[in-house]
């Protein structure tokens, strides 16, 4: 009787270490996990997000409602950004492009002397702009010649979000530090310079509009901040936001949607025009 009890007592703490250890790391796992990034997936009519916290990134529909897409296969996931049907994902020091389709990688490249990588946009001409917060640099990677370039600057001070600005050929970028400026990084000569200096500290995600209108999120003040179409103000209204990551701007539904880092859940603020 006694070997009975023990063997069910073994099996009962086999199952709890299967459901906890085994299974999530074979299994699907559709929970936010310190979510990071946001990109739209047209094809499929999804919203896919990176979860830092487990290495994942899963799909969520246009109601909310989550779904797998990939479990457990980068080391922390932040930027992510759609081209076509391919996924680019950053790494700390590397970047992968994933078949959206397929769900798998389809190549990864180790950026040279990243340090951790972090947001990422896209130019017209194809190149990949992507931020080193940890590295105090911007690195550019053309997936099509595999070519890499490392832009350094003075005005780069952890920089966190970039988002392009396609009518003014720029890519605007935001700093993780005390009351930073708004970036202008020329597309046609790599010039950094200051679009819009701030009051604002800890900056993390940002997002442009259809009507041209700037948001960006700040973890100091824990609220998302609107620069105007006539760029001669700071609109403060949208607060509470404790955490808020990368901010994406979804076209059809005219909303922001924010990730939110510290509360795991997703954000959605639907814009006036």
């Amino acid at each position: 009787m006694k070997k009975k009890i023990s063997l069910i007592a073994i099996i009962i703490v086999l199952l709890i270490v299967a459901y906890f250890w085994i299974l999530p790391l074979f299994g699907n796992n559709s929970k936010l996990n310190k979510p990071e990034s946001v990109a739209w997936d047209a094809a499929n009519n999804r919203f896919l997000i990176s979860n830092m916290g487990n290495g994942s990134i899963i799909a969520m529909d246009e109601d909310g409602n989550f779904s797998p897409f990939m479990n457990r296969q980068f080391e922390a996931p932040k930027g992510i950004i759609t081209l076509g049907d391919i996924l680019y994902v950053t790494d700390p020091t590397s970047i992968h492009e994933v078949s959206l389709g397929e769900a798998k990688i389809l190549n990864s490249h180790p950026i040279p002397e990243a340090v951790g990588l972090n947001d990422i946009a896209i130019g017209e001409n194809g190149k990949l702009y992507i931020t080193d917060m940890a590295g105090n640099a911007i690195h550019l990677f053309d997936p099509a010649t595999k070519s890499h370039e490392k832009l350094q600057s003075p005005l780069l001070n952890a920089p966190n979000g970039i988002v392009y600005d396609r009518p003014r050929r720029q890519m605007f970028v935001v700093n993780n530090s005390e009351h930073s400026p708004i970036l202008s990084l020329n597309v046609v000569d790599n010039g950094i310079s200051i679009f819009m200096d701030t009051v604002y500290s800890n900056l993390d995600g940002i997002a442009i509009d259809d009507l041209g209108r700037i948001f960006f999120s700040s973890w100091a003040e824990e609220a998302i901040i609107q620069i105007p179409q006539e760029q001669n103000r700071f609109i403060t209204d949208l607060k509470g936001y404790d955490g808020a990551a990368d901010i994406f701007y979804h076209l059809p539904t005219n909303e922001l949607i924010v990730p939110m880092l510290r509360s795991n859940k997703i954000e959605r603020i639907s814009l006036n025009k």
